[in-house]
């Protein structure tokens, strides 16, 4: 067979002669055509053996079916692309930080500026922003003597940093800046004296002198202007030592203010004081109490003296205690009025006296 057919004709018909063989099979078998057909059936029963068994090829085609059922729809989000709101939100955070920083630095470079630095306004800033957060009227006013305090210390910083000659715009704002804390201090803390609280005019009273005295030693280191400048300040402090003392002097009576105030607190009434002092009353029940005026004790605090006009180099003198009297009430003149006695009948009860029920028990003897 191999060596027939070499036309094209010819190997066609041999092809056709090979299939009818192999569809004819097993009733004929050609000789010539027997070695191939013989690879066939090999082929045939490889087929068979060869291939998956019906339970493997159960399970291919479930999982075929399988994969061809449709599955939930899966969304790929795309990254989103930051707005430009977005983004300005970002940049303004960034700016608010970097200005509470810078701010924060500030504050703290400024604590210990003085007047006429760059930070100085910083300070000042701050300490109204700390005044804003204090609660309470007598906090505030003291809050405002400690800013006073804080003015004197500036100055005596600028004495010892220029020994000769400083600035002369620095002392002088010091020196107003002191005046306007000094005197709302002294107008709160006067308010609350005379109101509710008499020890905050004590409060007050040394706190003045604490810084008339401070002020004193210092006017030696001030140049010429702020030395005349300074007697303006230490008449202040004059004005509210004198103002405390008169009020603590009316401590007792009534009214105590006469209703108006100036730059430095209310002012004390005018009228004689006369307080209402319940006199003791005899050991008589039909006898009412009696209430007698009698002037009150006076305070024993000396006010400041005014501030010379010119410098002395001299510290303040010290303020001279006044001694006062015994401090009693005068006797007293009038005669409680005579309440005429009601005659009653006088009533007298035995002793002993016999308990009901119990004959044989008695009190006394």
């Amino acid at each position: 067979m191999v060596g027939r057919g070499i036309t094209p004709l010819g190997r066609r018909r041999q092809h056709e002669r090979f299939a009818r063989a192999v569809e004819s099979r097993p009733e004929s078998v050609d000789p010539e055509l027997a070695g191939e057909l013989a690879v066939v059936d090999v082929l045939r029963r490889a087929a068979e053996t060869s291939g998956p068994d019906a339970a493997a090829r159960e399970r291919m085609r479930r999982r075929i079916l399988d994969a061809d059922r449709p599955t939930a729809a899966v969304t790929i989000l795309e990254p989103r692309r930051s707005s430009a709101r977005g983004r300005l939100a970002v940049a303004a955070a960034a700016a608010l930080c970097l200005v509470l920083s810078l701010a924060g630095m500030s504050l703290l470079l400024s604590r210990d500026a003085l007047p006429g630095d760059t930070l100085y306004g910083m300070k000042r800033t701050a300490e109204s922003a700390s005044l804003g957060f204090t609660f309470g009227d007598e906090s505030k006013a003291l809050k405002r003597l400690e800013f006073a305090a804080a003015r004197l210390a500036e100055l005596e910083t600028l004495a010892d940093k220029y020994a000769d000659d400083g600035p002369l715009g620095a002392y002088l704002t010091a020196l107003t800046d002191f005046d306007a804390d000094a005197a709302a201090g002294s107008r709160e803390l006067a308010a609350i004296g005379t109101n509710s609280d008499e020890r905050v005019l004590a409060t007050l009273d040394e706190w003045t002198r604490v810084q008339y005295a401070r002020l004193t030693d210092l006017r030696t280191r001030l140049p010429e202007a702020a030395v005349t400048r300074s007697a303006t300040s230490l008449n202040l402090l004059a004005r509210i030592s004198q103002r405390t003392a008169d009020l603590r002097a009316r401590t007792g009576c009534s009214p105590v203010t006469s209703g108006t105030a100036d730059d430095v607190g209310p002012l004390p009434a005018t009228s004689p004081c006369s307080s209402t002092t319940p006199v003791p009353a005899p050991p008589s029940s039909s006898t009412p109490s009696v209430l007698v005026s009698a002037p009150a004790a006076t305070v024993t605090s000396a006010p400041l003296p005014p501030a010379a006009p010119v410098p002395t180099g001299v510290p303040a003198p010290n303020p001279t205690v006044p001694t006062t009297g015994s401090g009693l009430l005068p006797p007293i003149t009038s005669v409680l009025p005579t309440v005429p006695s009601i005659g009653l009948p006088t009533i007298t009860v035995p002793l002993p006296l016999p308990l009901p029920g119990l004959p044989g028990v008695a009190f006394g003897s």
